[in-house]
């Protein structure tokens, strides 16, 4: 059996991409050489700079932190991109997450979920002592939650605190408070807590949802505002630092959790840390519908779609249908089916419209529907040649690679980075 180690670098590469060893050997080649194989996922580079730079030219000013979402791509190198360009820090979903971020030495991390596991409750505690400079933001919603996190030992008041972000969430949503009252309970628990210490109060606001983007936005803004005058009324009683963070924001509806918060609920803009994530790849689907962009917002952040994945046609057996080689484990389908974008040769060449429809995903077949009446028999797809799709809610395919090639808008290599996913 052959093991040679340089034949499986991880999903994201095929073997023969894989066969030139070296990430050298292969920056600065193209992405249609004869010896890739597909399907393969891409990210475009200059759509990653744009979006990476919009967004933080957009908190920048108004004054907001960023601690971008790291589970969108877990990829240190496009984190250290997005904290070059600002980031106050990266926030990541799981200890599994936050382990890699800090092995790769990111000195300010958020947890936007619950720590319950002992081992990573005491890889934090650990991480915190060797380390005066790292700071870690912990969420929690619940006394139990607490009672975890809680440091009974002799050493407790000597060792740093975990700092925890107190969450009001809503009713069907997810995690979270439910109500002012617990989340009042929660924060009287919390101060009294031993190893732990009260950094300010979040949530997520996207499982709030809507019949409509514009709807999903003002729902989000009521939402803000509510969360503000809770904030006010734990200032008030004492139960939060006046100047505590405040933590929204996930993709789609930032700019309405931003003005909930500093127009009606009169928190600082310099308080306040948003969480998107998605922003980084953007996509062709969930976020470019309903983003500040796509709801018209003056001043809104633009950005492009950087993410692509290459199917080749496997056959037409019939007029109006192909078959590319591409299915449920090569392509996120939580939010919406991948969208067609386009044809062109193998070689990259010869690259034409075309608007078919990717009805069913099998696991490794994309249906694709289109009107043969529309083509002339130059401009339809041939088997053998790639299909451009665009992807919604970027996170649930970026997940199902390993070692991605980023690539300038000629297609050519120009970095491979690593998604850390397990």
């Amino acid at each position: 059996m052959n093991s040679a180690p340089e034949l499986f670098l991880g999903k994201g590469l095929g073997p023969a991409f894989a066969k030139e060893h070296t990430a050298k050997e292969i920056i600065g080649t193209s992405l249609f050489a004869e010896n890739r194989e597909f399907p393969q996922l891409s990210l475009n580079d200059s759509a990653l700079t744009q979006n990476i730079a919009a967004m933080a030219e957009y908190t920048k000013a108004r004054g907001v932190h960023l601690a971008p979402h790291g589970k969108t791509a877990m990829s240190v190198e496009l984190a250290e991109r997005q904290l070059k360009a600002g980031a106050w820090a990266i926030t990541a979903a799981t200890p599994t997450q936050l382990r890699v971020y800090r092995h790769f030495g990111i000195s300010r991390l958020y947890l936007a979920n619950q720590l319950v596991e002992p081992s990573a409750i005491a890889w934090l505690r650990n991480e915190l002592a060797a380390d005066p400079a790292f700071e870690c933001f912990i969420t929690v919603d619940s006394a139990a939650g607490l009672q975890l996190l809680a440091d009974t030992s002799a050493e407790s008041e000597t060792r740093r605190p975990i700092d925890v972000m107190l969450e009001l969430g809503h009713v069907g949503g997810r995690t979270g408070t439910r109500s002012a009252e617990e989340l009042i309970e929660l924060a009287r628990t919390a101060k009294i807590t031993p190893g732990v210490r009260v950094a300010g109060v979040t949530n997520y606001e996207g499982t709030l949802g809507g019949a409509t983007p514009v709807v999903a936005a003002e729902r989000v803004y009521d939402f803000a505002c509510t969360m503000a005058s809770m904030v006010a009324q734990l200032e008030n009683e004492h139960l939060v630092a006046a100047d505590c963070w405040v933590s929204i924001g996930g993709s789609a509806y930032f700019d309405e959790a931003f003005r909930g918060l500093t127009e009606a609920g009169n928190v600082l803009p310099n308080r306040i840390v948003l969480r998107s994530g998605a922003y980084l790849t953007y996509d062709n689907g969930l976020y470019a519908r309903t983003g500040p962009a796509a709801r018209e917002i003056s001043n809104s952040p633009k950005f492009a779609s950087a993410i692509r994945v290459w199917a080749p046609v496997l056959s037409m057996p019939e007029p109006g249908l192909a078959l590319l080689l591409c299915g449920r484990r090569d392509v996120g389908f939580d939010a919406d089916l991948p969208a067609v974008l386009g044809v062109r040769a193998r070689n990259g060449d010869n690259a034409r419209a075309f608007s078919g429809t990717i009805t069913q995903l099998a696991d490794q077949h994309a249906f694709v529907s289109f009107d043969p009446t529309k083509y002339d028999a130059q401009a339809l797809p041939r088997v053998g040649e790639l299909v451009e799709l665009g992807v919604s809610h970027p996170c649930t395919t970026l997940d199902r690679w390993g070692l991605v090639p980023v690539v300038d808008d000629q297609f050519q290599v120009c970095e491979l980075t690593q998604l850390h996913f397990v």
